[in-house]
């Protein structure tokens, strides 16, 4: 009876940790899935909660938290996995389920310096062969990413501050007019059904800008108090739309 009931323990403590690295391999591939998601170049639509709870299940757990940072370049998600048990549970001892925590991020900079983006359709971009791509859409959209969470202020055009239409100068690079009511007569006119990243919208008037960055969201410095952010289009009235770039 001894023997059998350290067998019994033995075999517990092997289901334990066998949970633990079904717990960290879930985490992991739900990390990833929700990064995916959640930066809008790369965005199918689903969404970054589904992504990760789908990719979680997958693998035998259940997404317990998910927290998206930095515009959608960084996430965090934490799992749980139910843990088998055939004696120790019936004692009232050890935990019904480990937890796990991981992290995903979009690397940016080593994306912009390998220029090796190219754009595909409006939200989608893949890696092709370095250098076939500077210059797009896409790119820009990468470099204005860059500056999330840099502080607005009125007049500023970088490197550090901006307002909005300083922002798409900076950026931009293909010798844009200062003021927003000059910057909408650049390019050609596009509709919002056809808005591809890196094309201008603009808001209230022509008095606004902001560049699109696929999946429906814009990035934009929106006013005084604030800081360059990804905010969501829907809702919001559009005045022009003009594309300057592919």
């Amino acid at each position: 009876m001894l023997f059998a009931t350290l067998c019994l323990l033995l075999s517990d403590v092997g289901l334990y940790l066998a949970s633990r690295h079904r717990a960290q391999d879930a985490a992991d591939a739900a990390a990833l899935a929700a990064v995916a998601e959640s930066f809008p170049l790369f965005s199918s639509g689903s969404g970054p909660e589904k992504a990760a709870r789908d990719l979680a299940s997958d693998n035998g757990a259940r997404l317990s938290s998910l927290k998206v940072e930095s515009g959608g370049e960084k996430v965090q998600v934490e799992v749980s996995v139910k843990t088998p048990s055939l004696i120790l549970s019936r004692m009232g001892i050890g935990p019904g389920s480990v937890k796990a925590v991981a992290a995903a991020e979009v690397d940016v900079d080593a994306l912009l310096s390998s220029g090796a983006l190219a754009y595909t359709q409006p939200g989608i971009a893949f890696l092709q062969r370095p250098g076939t791509a500077k210059g797009s859409g896409t790119t820009v959209v990468m470099l204005a990413m860059t500056h999330l969470g840099q502080r607005y202020v009125w007049g500023a055009q970088g490197p550090t501050t901006f307002d909005c239409s300083g922002l798409m100068v900076y950026v931009c690079g293909v010798s844009l007019p200062r003021t927003t009511y000059d910057q909408v007569k650049t390019g050609r006119a596009v509709r919002p059904s056809e808005l591809a990243p890196g094309d201008l919208i603009f808001f209230t008037g022509n008095s606004h800008v902001g560049m699109y960055v696929g999946s429906g969201s814009f990035i934009h410095a929106p006013h005084t108090g604030d800081v360059v952010r990804i905010s969501p289009l829907a809702g919001r009235s559009i005045s022009a739309c003009r594309r300057i770039f592919n």
